[in-house]
């Protein structure tokens, strides 16, 4: 008996514990709101999540009162992209063009600007470590 209590302290008492990652905050500023109405959706993504039409990480509806919107989210260092649109409308949704060309002000992370397609994750990524950044991000 005591030789199993002695095994089980040692196993509960054992080493350093495991700790989990330090989270950052990664502050993100959207800039260039033309119009003082409507709702700025902020998507973030990490590799797993499909960029930039698929569910992402984690999601932020702001109100758009000022000429640049803030937030923050506390995440895991890794590497991420954002997407943004500006719904000046308030339908919850990103109104598009014919071919799919949004009518809507939007932007990307590193302030990518597509072309001919949707941009890939590749494009519009960046890392976050240990410790805290900040991106901003260009309405166009």
């Amino acid at each position: 008996m005591f030789i199993l209590l002695s095994a089980l302290s040692l196993f509960m008492s054992g080493g350093e514990p495991v700790k989990s990652p330090k989270k950052a905050n990664l502050q993100v500023d959207v800039q260039n709101v033309r119009t003082m109405k409507g709702d700025v959706y902020i998507a973030l993504f990490n590799a797993k999540n499909t960029f930039p039409e698929g569910k992402p990480l984690e999601g932020k509806k702001l109100e758009a009162k000022e000429k640049s919107v803030q937030t923050t989210f506390s995440v895991d260092p890794g590497e991420y992209a954002i997407a943004v649109y500006h719904d000046e409308n308030g339908n919850g949704k990103m109104d598009k063009r014919v071919f799919g060309i949004p009518k809507e002000p939007y932007g990307f992370s590193n302030n990518f600007r597509p072309t001919m397609s949707a941009p890939k994750f590749s494009d519009c990524q960046f890392s976050v470590g240990n410790s805290n950044k900040s991106i901003s991000i260009k309405l166009n």
